[in-house]
């Protein structure tokens, strides 16, 4: 009697998921804190702008990076949106692009959960996560921002600064394996 073994679902480890969270938690302290920089930039400067906030990608890409886990940018940046929608009326809409850039960093780095994300391929992921960033915010751009050179350094600050955070990124996972804390 041949019984079938029943499936098995993967699911995420209750420890990704808890740094993730943590990590989310933080993301959201940081966005308070950058709001109000980010909102007078927005309407003066795109290109100024696109590189302040970069930094709202980077407890999500960690996350990723940390637990070896895909799905965890994601997750942080949606937990991050639901935290940030509470204290910031901006909040709800500052979620749709960190959530499309963590998706963008869940599909770019390693997709079997464990794998350790080269630092080249996380600056890649940051790059595209950048390209991505612009393409989202296109719609919301001015009409007198609507040009080639305005539209150019934008795309540029955007993908600098995701690379930026990616860096920093890289030099705090080798900081964490160095004290032993990830592997």
């Amino acid at each position: 009697m041949d019984e079938a073994r029943p499936r098995t679902v993967r699911r995420a480890p209750t420890s990704a998921l808890l740094i993730s969270a943590a990590f989310a938690a933080v993301q959201a302290l940081i966005f308070v804190m950058v709001v109000p920089i980010t909102s007078l930039l927005a309407v003066s400067s795109p290109p100024a702008y696109a590189l302040v906030a970069a930094v709202h990608t980077a407890m999500p890409l960690l996350a990723r990076v940390v637990t070896r886990t895909p799905g965890m940018a994601t997750f942080t940046a949606a937990v991050t949106g639901l935290l940030t929608s509470v204290v910031s009326p901006i909040g709800p809409l500052a979620a749709v692009p960190m959530v499309c850039a963590a998706l963008v960093l869940d599909l770019v780095l390693p997709l079997q959960r464990g794998r350790v994300a080269s630092a080249r391929r996380i600056l890649l992921a940051g790059a595209a996560a950048g390209v991505v960033l612009f393409l989202v915010a296109l719609p919301v751009f001015s009409p007198e921002h609507l040009v080639p050179g305005v539209l150019a350094a934008t795309l540029g600050a955007r993908i600098v600064g995701e690379l930026a955070v990616a860096g920093g990124v890289i030099g705090v996972r080798r900081l964490l394996v160095r004290a032993g804390t990830i592997r």
